[in-house]
């Protein structure tokens, strides 16, 4: 069951990519696009466009359980980050909120929203920006308080994780 949210995720990953990349190189000053050959009109993702989907695991800290995958890719035009993890729910009162961690030149957190849950243990969360945030390589699935929100600030860690830069 776990490989085939893994599997969900990547091709969804894959798709809003490819949209965002199709969006950006159609907008032409409200021209009609050039004909193409039958070829699909969505252009795929390839080592020459520079395009990669980057992923690493998640592993649980602090004595708590679970796991999961985090995906992150720029394709010059939109941020895409994925997070699939395998949690059990939250305190009463919690949620899980995802964080992109820069490290240098001093200690950054950029909150990447609020996990939804998919059924069974399975927590989801998609964050997209016209922001590149390649630069921040790390991960942390955090427990906050409900009754703060969104509010900016990191609670307790549960999962945590590293790109590789």
């Amino acid at each position: 069951m776990k490989n085939k949210y893994l599997l969900g995720a990547v091709v969804l990953i894959i798709i809003i990519t490819a949209a965002a990349l199709f969006l950006s190189q159609n907008k032409n000053g409200g021209q009609e696009p050039q004909s193409s050959s039958d070829e699909s009109e969505v252009p795929q993702p390839s080592a020459q466009s520079g395009q990669t989907v980057e992923t690493t695991e998640l592993t649980a800290v602090g004595g708590y359980a679970g796991g999961g995958t985090a995906n992150r890719d720029y394709n010059g035009k939109t941020f895409v980050h994925l997070v699939v993890a395998q949690l059990p729910d939250p305190t009463s009162g919690k949620f899980y909120e995802g964080w992109l961690v820069k490290k240098q030149p001093t200690l950054t957190f950029i909150s990447t929203g609020k996990l939804e849950k998919e059924g069974g243990d399975d927590f989801v969360l998609l964050f997209t920006n016209e922001t590149d945030y390649s630069n921040y390589s790390d991960v942390v699935i955090a427990e906050e308080t409900e009754s703060l929100g969104l509010d900016g600030k990191v609670e307790t860690h549960v999962l945590e994780g590293s790109f590789t830069n």
